[in-house]
């Protein structure tokens, strides 16, 4: 070996970029393996205090009180009793104001046929005229009953809603099992049916005061009358039988619980 190439400066080999890039990734690997690592100490901890701060909570708060078996039957007593108040309020409710409704619309009815014969009455009025409006006084008059004890019938069952609503649950059950008592001693169900009936009766009275004031006037309309106030009466009386003759019939009318109870048994009082 020559002196010139003795003294000549050792030059280092350069690394590559391959040689680099895994240790870089090593030490990025570390880093975040460390960070995990402590994100996850600092959660463990947080919910350890989280559950300690939560049985703190749950220690300072008093303890269940203990039912005896006089408050769970009044409690279960008055839940189901909701249950049956709030059917029987809507059932009764919605008869009423359905009745309401009718009687309504079927009194401004019968006014306008009294009004249109009214003339007839003061000129010689024949027998068939005074039977016809003497059968729509009736009608108009069994209407307006009918509204009145629907009228009352709604202010009975806000009365009856009003049982219970204030004291212990002991006193309100007891105040309530004595109103319920109360509507079967007095037969409130059977009262509320009437409403109805005369309906029903007012109905059937406007027809054949109807028939009987068309007979004076043509014979051929009034009988048109009369055939379809027959077919209807039939078909009433059809559904009510079927509904006397089963009590799981679909054409239940308030007529029938008090004939089927009369003509089968007259024990049937949850009928009525």
């Amino acid at each position: 070996m020559s002196d010139s190439d003795a003294s000549a400066p050792h030059v280092p080999t350069a690394t590559t970029s391959d040689e680099v890039k895994p240790s870089l990734l090593s030490e990025n690997e570390r880093l975040i393996s460390v960070l995990q690592t402590c994100f996850q100490d600092l959660i463990a901890k947080q919910e350890e205090q989280s559950e300690k701060i939560h049985k703190a909570i749950e220690g300072l708060k008093p303890p269940a009180p203990v039912q005896d078996k006089k408050t769970l039957f009044w409690n279960s007593y008055m839940k189901l009793a909701d249950e049956y108040d709030n059917d029987f309020q809507q059932k009764y409710s919605t008869d009423l104001n359905t009745g309401l409704i009718f009687a309504g619309l079927f009194s401004a009815v019968s006014s306008a046929f009294i009004i249109q014969i009214q003339p007839d009455l003061q000129t010689n009025p024949t027998l068939k005229i005074i039977v016809a409006q003497s059968l729509l006084f009736i009608s108009l008059f069994t209407t307006l009953l009918a509204s009145l004890m629907a009228v009352l019938g709604m202010q009975w069952l806000m009365y009856y809603q009003a049982a219970g609503s204030r004291g212990t649950t002991e006193s309100r059950g007891r105040e309530r099992q004595r109103k319920v008592e109360g509507l079967h001693k007095w037969k409130f169900k059977a009262i509320l049916q009437i409403v109805p009936l005369l309906l029903q009766l007012a109905l059937l009275l406007f027809t054949t005061a109807l028939s009987v004031y068309l007979w004076t006037i043509h014979h051929s309309i009034a009988l048109i009358v009369i055939i379809l106030t027959g077919l209807g009466f039939g078909s009433y009386l059809v559904l009510l039988g079927s509904a006397i003759i089963s009590p799981d019939s679909p054409f239940q009318t308030p007529l029938a619980p008090i004939l089927a109870k009369a003509v089968y048994d007259p024990h049937l009082d949850s009928m009525v």
